[in-house]
């Protein structure tokens, strides 16, 4: 292909016409025109200008056997000319401002504020959506209805954000940007076909390209400047972005694939599967988006737009599959009869401050046995399969504690996939619950209330001190800061009357 013909087309699919054109790279329209028919050829700096401006090297853009097919694709996934367009855009929009008089300028503010307004008027009927979104979810669980509520309105002020950006910007370069840019053009017509004529008549046939070479060098050294400072903040920008893409899809790659091996196991959850296998496949779309923006290389948006409106697709069908399913799993609020609890018997001497200390808070039932003179009987019940205890005594004090060990999470698990597997889920947390029985005679069990009391009574009394002598420090630093202020105050005011007693000594000498 021809270069006047590569021109022509990489004009076009930048949607230049040839006047624009001939304003970015400070020649006449006739000039442009005249490279488009092949009747002339451009200068060395107008051909650097070309490759600058529609991103392809001077190789694709002057070498006939190079197609225009890879420099389209190129030209329309590069994100270097998003780049360039948005300097362009300030650059313009610089130069308008500083060219309108104070009619046209108030003019262009109140049409601008009234846009403003009028997109944010637009924002009533995304807030109606959100709240008719919002109360579908009130449906689910608290957590559920967290989750969900706090994504849906990300992902709602997302496409409102973009949907106002991009009607703001484009009613403001139709209205006001390109009106500007075709009037300047006119008038640099004008002022061009001047200046030409003088030359002309000055030096003969000499070149009027030729005077305004160092401008659009000028021009380009700013914008690759301006380019190359936000080409890098938006790459660091999108390097924080990624890193959290990043993990969030491996997550989900072993989610899904734990989702799959339970689907093996006897476990046919099979709609939260699909599920996170599409938003695995939506999310990878969205990591190579993300990664060929940083790397600068070609973007297929036609095929990532239709794999990622595929995999919202299945996350769709899967989630429709899911609740279908979840309809279908009965909830029992008591244990499975598989849950067995034991006994465990424990007996210390009796002392007239022992106290039974249970961190857990777990219900104390005290039995009277008259039998039992000397000592103190513990009887607790737990399901040792599923969390372990561990008593001590340690002076005065029997204290119980309870935890869950890697084989009581082992036990918990293969009790939560058989039942599973019947679409059955119970109380789980009932497993974590144990029962103290004290027994002994009366005087010893009212001794040990009396004791239990009074401990607890002691707790709350430090808790109080604690509370009292931390706002006393954080009180006494405060006073403290201020005096040391007041002092560096006093030290400032004495420094500044030496000052004036030696200016006065100074005169009285």
């Amino acid at each position: 292909m021809k270069f006047c013909e590569k021109l022509q087309k990489l004009r076009k699919e930048k949607g230049y016409s040839q006047e624009q054109l001939a304003d970015l790279l400070d020649v006449s329209r006739q000039s442009v025109s005249k490279w488009e028919s092949g009747t002339t050829y451009p200068e060395m700096d107008k051909l650097l200008s070309l490759c600058k401006i529609f991103n392809v090297s001077l190789d694709e853009l002057t070498n006939d056997e190079i197609t225009d097919k890879n420099i389209k694709e190129k030209n329309r996934s590069n994100f270097s000319n998003v780049v360039y367009a948005i300097l362009d855009m300030i650059n313009k929009s610089i130069e308008m401002f500083k060219n309108m008089d104070r009619k046209n300028l108030v003019k262009c503010i109140t049409e601008l504020l009234i846009l403003f307004i009028i997109l944010l008027i637009f924002k009533i009927p995304f807030n109606y959506v959100n709240n008719s979104v919002i109360n579908i979810f009130t449906n689910f669980s608290n957590n559920a209805y967290n989750l969900l509520t706090s994504i849906w309105l990300f992902l709602s002020n997302v496409i409102y954000l973009i949907l106002f950006v991009t009607i703001f910007i484009f009613v403001y370069k139709i209205r006001f940007l390109d009106k500007f840019s075709n009037n300047t053009i006119i008038k640099k017509e004008d002022i061009e076909n001047k200046e030409e004529i003088k030359i002309k008549e000055e030096n003969g046939t000499k070149n009027t390209d030729d005077f305004k070479t160092s401008k659009v060098k000028h021009s380009f050294i700013l914008f690759d400047v301006l380019g190359s400072m936000f080409n890098i903040f938006i790459k660091i920008c999108l390097l924080f972005i990624i890193v959290p893409i990043i993990l969030c899809f491996v997550f989900l790659v072993i989610f899904t694939t734990i989702s799959l091996i339970l689907i093996f196991t006897g476990i046919h959850y099979i709609g939260i599967f699909i599920a996170l296998f599409g938003a695995t496949f939506a999310l990878a779309i969205i990591m190579e988006l993300f990664i060929r923006l940083l790397l600068s290389s070609n973007i297929p948006f036609k095929r990532m737009f239709l794999m990622f409106l595929t995999g919202l697709i299945i996350i769709g069908i899967g989630s429709a599959i899911t609740a279908f399913e979840i309809s279908n799993t009965q909830y029992i609020d008591k244990l499975p009869i598989d849950a067995k609890m034991i006994k465990e018997d424990y007996v210390y001497n009796m002392q007239d401050d022992l106290i039974i200390n249970n961190n857990y808070n777990s219900e104390i039932n005290y039995i009277v046995d008259e039998n039992i003179t000397d000592s103190v009987k513990l009887e607790i019940e737990y399901y040792n399969d599923y969390i372990d205890l561990e008593i001590y005594e340690n002076q005065n004090t029997i204290n119980i504690y309870n935890y869950t060990s890697w084989n009581n999470t082992i036990s918990y698990l293969n009790l939560l996939k058989e039942n599973l597997k019947d679409k059955t889920f119970y109380n789980y947390g009932l497993l974590s619950q144990f029962t103290i029985n004290v027994i002994s005679n009366s005087k010893n069990i009212e001794k040990i209330k009396e004791n239990i009391n009074e401990y607890y009574r002691l707790e709350e009394q430090r808790a109080e001190e604690y509370s009292y002598y931390i706002e006393e420090i954080d009180r006494l630093n405060e006073e403290l800061y201020n005096k040391d202020n007041n002092i560096l105050e006093l030290e400032e005011k004495i420094r500044e009357l030496e000052n004036k007693l030696d200016n006065i000594e100074n005169l009285i000498q």
